[in-house]
C-alpha cells in the first residue's frame, strides 16, 4: 500500500468515527480545535487504524499530535517502520 493508499484508508477510518465528512479532513484542520476529537475519540481511531493497518502506536506519540496531517504522518511512519 503506498502511501496516497494508506492516508486514504486513515481517512475513512477518521470519517466513520467522527461522521465528519472526509472532504473536511484536510492536513492542516485542528484536531482539537476544529474537529473536537477527545481522547476517547482519539484512542478509538488509533486502535482502529492499529487493527487495519496491523501496526503498534505508542500513546505518547498520540498526545503531540496537533493537526489531521499530523495523524496521517504518524500512521504512514510507523507502517513505513513495519516494513
Amino acid at each position: 500500500m503506498n502511501k496516497d493508499e494508506t492516508i486514504t484508508e486513515i481517512k475513512k477510518i477518521v470519517s466513520q468515527i467522527t461522521r465528519i465528512n472526509i472532504s473536511e479532513l484536510s492536513d492542516e484542520v485542528r484536531v482539537r480545535e476544529e474537529l473536537g476529537i477527545d481522547s476517547l475519540m482519539a484512542m478509538e481511531i488509533v486502535a482502529s487504524c492499529e487493527k487495519r493497518f496491523s501496526i503498534y502506536i505508542d500513546e505518547e506519540q498520540v498526545f503531540n499530535i496537533e493537526t489531521i496531517g499530523d495523524f496521517y504522518d504518524l500512521i504512514v511512519k510507523v507502517c513505513e517502520e513495519k516494513t
